[in-house]
């Protein structure tokens, strides 16, 4: 009983691991972009907030492209 707990346990943690690492580079990509968004922003410059969430936008849709690509294989 033991070893098919395991075995039932262990199948779907192997499986996520990826994609809790493609999830943290994701995150990482975002916040790199973003942090080099505002190193070079004029400083006489003030962006409004719908600007600083478009920074977010194309990795986020990767982002989304991976889950939509993980939910699909499962």
């Amino acid at each position: 009983m033991s070893d098919t707990l395991r075995d039932a346990v262990a199948e779907p943690v192997r499986d996520a691991v990826p994609f809790l690492v493609i999830t943290a580079l994701w995150i990482v990509v975002m916040v790199v972009l973003y942090g080099l968004f505002l190193a070079t922003k004029p400083g006489d410059i003030t962006y409004d907030a719908w600007v600083h969430a478009t920074v977010f936008v194309v990795p986020a849709i990767g982002f989304l492209g991976q889950i939509l690509q993980q939910a699909l294989s499962g």
